[in-house]
């Protein structure tokens, strides 16, 4: 936690307003400037973003979602509270995303959004996926909770795209407590999704209206973020090109020092994006096992993410995805953060290559 956190948050303490104000104008703003996108929402979860971004795409009782089992279940959950359905794509077993390719097969008429995740902040085949939407006139939802910073190429994720949205949730690489970011790659988009955060009424439009006397066409939730998160964040977000240097730096270093070793297969990365590395993921037989052999040794290893599709709420949803099936068996991820030190990784790959033996 920044040493000045404490200083801010008493001064937004006192002020006598917590709810959405000053504080979190001033971070929406430094959001924005950061990605290069001016269209940002500000939000009290990543999940809120996400089904802010669902609602906007269209999903109802009838429609469809193309979306990738492997991810946090708030990633899938909203299309179901909202009363579409859920299409699994396979993905790639180099990466453990989904490609155009293996979305092109599932669209169907019912078919109104694809959902895709930025794995531990690993850019996702985004031209591909766009082309194929665009062909479709499908809207694309980026789950980039872990890609706060990433690059496709030298552009930021969340500077273009249909719906890209941020977690600042306890653990993420910058943190309001919880709460995330609904950036919006059109003004109609952005203006409904302001709308869409709170009742259905846009909280930077009510000066010198009384809004509640007039018609609300369409609802909406109560989603929007508070000063006292607002306040967090801005103390967060003045460091955070140091922490995603620390988070790439060990992510590259994991890349080089595991490259090649026996019973260890590294995923396939994109040299010329920047990826933030929130977790670092290999690929291990008797996964579990070593989990247990790396966790006895004092190192957080685990997965991440527990393949959604085999929850009951997606019964009906199953189907045969053989490279997902593999890469849910083999995959564990290394801690990766800033304060992991070169001793710390040194020390994590060599338990690693004996656990794997």
């Amino acid at each position: 936690m920044p040493p000045e956190a404490p200083e801010m948050m008493v001064e937004t303490l006192k002020s006598g307003f917590l709810a959405e104000g000053r504080k979190v104008k001033a971070f929406t703003q430094v959001i924005s400037d950061f990605i290069g996108n001016p269209r940002v929402v500000p939000v009290n979860s990543c999940t809120m973003g996400l089904t802010i971004a669902f609602k906007l795409s269209g999903v109802r009782p009838g429609a469809e979602v193309i979306s990738t089992p492997l991810t946090c279940v708030a990633g899938n959950e909203p299309i179901q509270m909202l009363g579409g359905k859920v299409v699994w794509a396979d993905i790639d077993r180099s990466t453990g995303m989904v490609t155009a390719e293996t979305i092109a097969p599932l669209i169907s008429p019912r078919t109104c959004a694809i959902y895709i995740l930025h794995k531990e902040g690993a850019p996702a085949e985004l031209e591909e996926i766009y082309a194929l939407a665009k062909k479709h006139n499908l809207k694309v939802i980026e789950d980039a909770a872990h890609a706060f910073g990433a690059k496709r190429g030298n552009k930021k994720i969340g500077a273009m795209g249909d719906f890209v949205v941020f977690s600042f949730q306890a653990i993420k690489h910058i943190t309001t407590g919880d709460g995330g970011a609904l950036l919006c790659g059109s003004d109609d988009d952005y203006h409904k999704a302001k709308k869409t955060k709170w009742f259905g009424i846009d909280r930077d439009a009510r000066e010198g209206r009384d809004v509640w006397r007039e018609d609300i066409p369409d609802w909406g939730f109560k989603g929007n973020m508070n000063d006292i998160a607002g306040t967090l964040g801005l103390s967060q977000i003045a460091h955070v090109d140091w922490i995603l240097d620390g988070f790439h730096q060990n992510g590259r270093r994991y890349d080089k020092l595991l490259a090649n070793q026996t019973g260890i297969t590294t995923l396939k990365r994109n040299l010329s994006d920047f990826q933030t590395y929130w977790g670092y993921t290999v690929l291990v037989e008797n996964r579990d096992r070593v989990i247990a052999r790396l966790n006895e040794q004092g190192i957080g290893a685990s997965q991440i993410h527990i393949r959604n599709d085999h929850y009951s709420m997606f019964d009906s949803e199953r189907c045969e995805l053989p490279n997902t099936d593999w890469f849910d068996a083999h995959e564990l991820s290394l801690p990766c953060g800033w304060w992991v030190n070169e001793d710390d990784q040194d020390y994590i790959i060599d338990i690693l290559k004996k656990a794997v033996q």
